[in-house]
């Protein structure tokens, strides 16, 4: 080793630099193989067994060379550490500060694997950390550690120390696709992660969303408008932030990827242009816009473009490159993606106050306090920014779009997602599907007999109630709710202005049982004046 004046560890070339002589934690062979190449390699910490190691070695290499051994391709993996033993995995310049490499080891040969897949950094950092800590818990050093039922003890022990279904299947998920490598790169016989089943995720969700209702998106875009800058973000630009995810589903990573190029107002539709690299499943997306949506997105642009210009400036034409610049710069800059849980919380705080200042009378007021309408957090779960995009897939289904539309809409690789986990509906869209159903079927000749209450002969006229008031709730105010009013028991959708039916009495009927038509508590029509 190589150390300075205060005995910590330098470089060889490092000035003052003194070398030191330490005994290592570990033995090592350095011999010599079949094909004539010098080779090192770390065994076990103590001498006797260190060497009884390399006797093995040795005595295989003699009989590769002798011709009487053949090669075996998975049993030149099996000594191999699975992490590299100087850093466990954490990269030995990450871990020293000396740019020397790693140990030949199974995790950097995974990693190679993922990135050369052009996976997103993200993604393998997160994939290789997961598989880190399972090595670590499991103390799984070599392949012939790997064990599918010391795994799933494990992870069985996290949930109980309180992580999430969903989180333990993640691991899950990471540990089964490094299995997978090893087999489908002749590193093991079989993957020995594959019998290990998923936990059901959907009895302990940790996060809900739910779907905004228009009122509230309208409302949220109002306060963003007249807000302040959050992360560089100014409010005009978050309320056409806002109405983008509302009406196409993007991401908020996708969304801040968006340039002017991505916006193509020329073609019938217009659209939207996301980029392999920047979409989540690494696919070029087209996406047609809505026309008002289309609108709104010159107007915000033209309106951006003159407040960049100081009128008292003449400023000459624009250089093609300059232009094109411009061009590719972003449409929503800054850091908000990091952020945008908290950046939609603020303005939808912000939009529940002016909302509730409006009450015209206290008790009004006082309503609108008990209210969950606009609130960041309900029972029937969150608005953060990825709720937008819940809005627009259940805004699809709410439509009558065919669900193969919606799952090409949403960009998802199946319906099941779209449908199951997207699409939400509430109270009054389950309450116009039975609605819309035919009524319970009459007897033969039940319409011309009196309704009798079974303790007297007095005949009870129906009463029409008016509609039930239902509770101001983001997921039941769906555009689909108000659309689909039919006739009660008929399955018939009413016309325009059209009353629903109310049930005909002629004023002989009712007097002929003691009753006058006007009796308190019956609301009857009669046939005649």
């Amino acid at each position: 080793r190589y150390v300075d004046k205060d005995g910590r560890r330098v470089r060889k070339d490092t000035p003052g630099a003194k070398r030191v002589r330490q005994k290592s934690k570990t033995w090592r062979a350095k011999y010599t193989d079949a094909a004539g190449q010098v080779k090192t390699r770390s065994l076990f910490d103590d001498r006797e067994t260190s060497e009884a190691m390399l006797a093995e070695i040795l005595q295989r290499e003699r009989e590769f060379r002798a011709g009487i051994r053949r090669h075996d391709p998975f049993e030149v993996h099996q000594t191999t550490p699975l992490v590299c033993p100087k850093c466990a995995g954490a990269g030995c310049a990450a871990a020293s500060g000396k740019p020397t490499g790693c140990e030949e080891n199974h995790l950097d040969g995974f990693r190679g694997h993922l990135q050369a897949k052009a996976g997103t950094e993200q993604h393998v950092v997160q994939t290789v950390n997961r598989i880190r800590k399972a090595f670590e818990n499991c103390h799984f050093t070599i392949l012939e550690d790997l064990d599918g039922g010391r795994l799933a003890g494990w992870l069985k022990d996290c949930r109980s120390a309180g992580l999430s279904p969903s989180t333990s299947n993640a691991r899950l998920t990471a540990m089964k696709t490094f299995g997978n490598w090893l087999l489908k790169d002749r590193r093991v016989r079989e993957n020995p992660f594959a019998h290990v089943s998923r936990v059901n995720a959907k009895v302990d969700v940790r996060i809900v969303r739910r779907a905004l209702c228009h009122e509230a998106l309208a409302r949220l875009i109002a306060a963003a408008e007249v807000g302040g800058t959050f992360r560089d973000l100014s409010g005009a630009d978050r309320a056409i932030l806002y109405l983008l995810a509302g009406f196409t589903g993007l991401r908020a990573a996708e969304l801040s990827s968006l340039t002017e190029r991505s916006l193509n107002f020329r073609t019938e539709p217009p659209t939207v242009t996301l980029q392999a690299a920047n979409s989540k499943h690494r696919q070029e997306d087209v996406l047609p816009l809505h026309p008002e949506l289309a609108t709104a997105l010159q107007l915000w642009l033209q309106n951006r473009r003159s407040s960049e210009v100081d009128p008292d400036i003449i400023r000459m034409p624009e250089r093609t490159g300059e232009a094109k610049q411009a061009a590719a710069e972003p449409l929503f800059p800054g850091t908000w993606p990091e952020k945008a849980a908290k950046m939609i919380r603020r303005d939808l705080k912000a939009a529940r106050a002016t909302w509730i200042s409006e009450a015209n009378s206290e008790a009004e007021k006082a309503e609108r306090e008990d209210s969950d309408f606009l609130l960041f957090e309900t029972d029937e779960g969150r608005a953060d920014f990825h709720a937008l995009r819940h809005m627009f897939i259940t805004n699809l289904a709410g439509s009558g779009v065919h669900p193969k539309l919606a799952k090409e809409l949403a960009r998802h690789s199946t319906i099941m997602l779209t449908m199951d986990h997207y699409t939400h509906v509430g109270l009054l869209d389950m309450n116009a599907a039975l609605e819309s159903m035919p009524g319970i079927p009459k007897h033969p000749g039940e319409a011309e007999r009196p309704v009798a209450t079974g303790t007297t002969d007095f005949m009870v006229a129906t009463m029409v109630a008016p509609e039930p008031v239902q509770p101001r709730k983001s997921q039941e105010l769906s555009g689909a709710s108000a659309q689909t009013k039919t006739a009660r028991g008929t399955g018939r959708k009413l016309l325009a202005g059209e009353e629903l039916p109310q049930p005909v009495i002629t004023p002989e009927q009712v007097r002929a049982q003691g009753l006058e038509p006007w009796t308190y508590g019956l609301k009857v029509r009669c046939s005649t004046n």
